[in-house]
């Protein structure tokens, strides 16, 4: 949309409506409420454009669930009709008002970028210091403690406020933070999994991107949503930092994390986005896979393989969850660790064929003479 055209026509316009639905229902169309509403989803569309025309649009009662990796946390589920206008709000107005002011480096949830772009920028300042200042330095890893259950309300509108000048904009984008209201106290807390509060909370700490980068002068820093990290020549400027971020967290009712927020020398590994790197001696940076994410993925394959010695699942589907594990470890300088989940991935299958062979065998009464799949 351009400036001259209305945003209320154009969010909850027909077309941008109907073209909302199309997106939102990828990968969730199993669902029998979200297959009802696509079933008739001119009429659904046509209904929610009405209603926004009428003022009677209501935001559905949502669906909260627990996810429990990579860590413990309440996930905040929004109803197909509220996802439809949600989609259609950020992708005809609020994601390119709220994030042209953000900087290059923040990198969650945003065209173009994600975990990847994130875990190459940083690759890359690590790299850029190493020629400035060599093996000399210190990095301040930052991480804000349960950031989407402690943001207050009236912060993550003031955030908006400085961004969205169109009235009725900022009235429906209030409607949805108000909206949460899940926990102990009605006014704070933002719900993890909406398309909007991901945006919302992203804005809510660009200010303190700004502060880092141009009143700090921290030239090599990168953040993932409330995960962030500084790098400097001196350490103890690093800890004065440190407390400067910590006192603009403070205002905004936010803390950092005691136990994962520490600064060190830039010679030790730093975890980030399920990696830790390492600058060494000749200015390479490694990346390895976090030995957690490996125990993980064995306990994971060695469930997967039970669930299809039972028949819930097929060998096919259990070899794309462990594809899916070696990409992501690829990514990284983990040939080693591959090879080993290599083995171990086909001894849980061989397992699995020998415990099979056996129970046949004993069903018929004798001892198996079936060969293993590798004769």
């Amino acid at each position: 949309m351009n400036e001259k055209q209305d945003v209320k026509q154009v969010v909850c316009g027909f077309g941008n409506l109907y073209k909302a639905m199309r997106i939102s229902k990828k990968n969730v169309v199993w669902k029998d409420s979200v297959a009802s509403y696509v079933k008739n989803g001119l009429v659904n569309c046509y209904k929610l454009k009405k209603q926004h025309e009428t003022g009677t649009y209501k935001i559905d009662d949502y669906t909260v669930f627990k996810v429990h990796e990579p860590k413990e946390r309440d996930i905040v589920s929004t109803r197909i009709k509220d996802r439809v206008f949600q989609r259609s709000f950020c992708d005809n107005y609020l994601y390119k008002t709220v994030t042209r002011s953000f900087i290059h480096d923040n990198g969650a949830c945003q065209i173009g970028k994600g975990t990847d772009f994130s875990r190459e920028r940083l690759a890359h300042h690590l790299k850029e210091h190493y020629k400035e200042n060599g093996l000399v330095g210190g990095i301040l890893k930052c991480d804000i403690s349960d950031y989407f259950g402690s943001t207050s309300h009236e912060v993550a509108k003031d955030a908006l406020r400085k961004r969205i000048k169109d009235d009725w904009a900022m009235q429906e984008a209030a409607r949805i933070i108000d909206s949460f209201t899940q926990g102990k106290d009605p006014a704070k807390g933002m719900g993890l999994g909406s398309q909007v509060t991901q945006i919302i909370q992203l804005a809510v700490l660009d200010g303190i991107d700004h502060m880092i980068k141009e009143e700090l002068g921290i030239k090599h820093y990168v953040r993932y949503m409330d995960d962030f990290i500084l790098i400097h020549q001196d350490i103890e400027y690093l800890r004065y930092c440190r407390e400067r971020i910590r006192a603009e967290l403070d205002k905004k009712g936010l803390r950092l994390s005691p136990k994962k927020t520490q600064v060190q020398p830039v010679t030790q590994p730093v975890h980030f986005l399920g990696f830790s790197f390492r600058l060494n001696e000749n200015g390479r940076v490694t990346m390895r896979i976090l030995p957690e994410k490996v125990s993980h993925e064995r306990r994971k394959l060695r469930r997967l393989v039970g669930l299809a010695k039972a028949g819930v699942k097929t060998r096919a589907e259990v070899d794309k969850c462990y594809e899916a594990f070696r990409a992501h470890a690829k990514k990284g300088d983990n040939r080693g660790v591959v090879r080993k989940m290599d083995k171990f991935y086909e001894n849980l299958w061989e397992e699995h064929q020998n415990e099979t062979s056996h129970n046949q065998g004993t069903t018929h009464g004798g001892t198996s003479n079936a060969r293993s799949p590798r004769g």
